[in-house]
């Protein structure tokens, strides 16, 4: 499969592609689990690590496994016309955190500017790699995303696993809005399986970032037909 990080503008209030046609493909993906030890989640925005990997975070949590969340940057870009939407960003990812676990989440954030993550490559690389010690499992963006940030720190992921030994795991976000399922068929697509308690967990933790889904001003930057590819009885990896 030929794949490009020529980025192509997209809007998120014009309907995507059908979730029926990305569970249709779904389907026979083999179901999926990281092997016990630390998980490791990277995050470009704040709310990127819920919608990809909230109910892994919730499960792993739960089980008393270590996890560890890298939010790369504070989100303040989402809306410019908005003052301190940094500060309303991070209470909103404490929240959904504490949603999924009131414990046994190390939140890192690294404060890089929204939007600017490729001039901070290298820092977000030297971070991800202090947390991949030997047995961890690294979730990542998927590099092919579609958006700048999402794809910086999904290639400096993919680096330290390669040189670390490490798993890696990489969750789409805006894949599934502008891709099409038989450009990304060949991947090597698992699922990891959530129960009930976990989809409720997750759903709960992703309506605490209102500043994306209910602003007060403005469209919502993940509208509904978004938010129906993050609602699925499992999340989606490419491995």
């Amino acid at each position: 499969m030929s794949q490009s990080s020529v980025l192509k503008p997209f809007d998120p209030a014009v309907a995507g592609t059908p979730e029926g046609e990305w569970r249709r493909m779904l389907h026979g993906a083999a179901p999926w689990e990281p092997r016990k030890g630390p998980l490791v989640v990277a995050a470009p925005h704040p709310d990127d690590e819920i919608l990809g990997a909230g109910g892994l975070i919730h499960a792993w949590a739960a089980s008393g496994e270590p996890v560890t969340v890298i939010s790369v940057t504070d989100g303040e870009a989402a809306d410019l016309s908005r003052e301190r939407l940094d500060l309303v960003r991070r209470k909103e990812l404490l929240d959904a955190l504490r949603v999924l676990s009131p414990v046994h989440i190390n939140l890192q954030r690294l404060a890089i500017p929204d939007g600017k993550v490729v001039n901070h490559a290298v820092k977000v690389r030297d971070v991800i790699a202090d947390y991949a010690t030997a047995g961890a499992t690294i979730v990542a963006p998927y590099e092919f995303d579609g958006h700048p940030d999402h794809e910086v720190v999904g290639r400096a992921c993919a680096a330290v696993a390669s040189t670390s030994g490490v798993t890696l795991a990489r969750y789409p976000i805006w894949t599934w809005h502008h891709t099409v399922p038989k450009a990304v068929e060949s991947l090597r697509w698992v699922r990891f399986p959530l129960t009930h308690t976990t989809r409720r967990a997750k759903a709960r933790a992703l309506q605490c970032f209102e500043s994306q889904l209910r602003p007060s001003s403005g469209r919502p930057i993940i509208p509904a037909n978004v938010l129906a590819y993050f609602q699925r009885p499992y999340e989606a990896f490419v491995l």
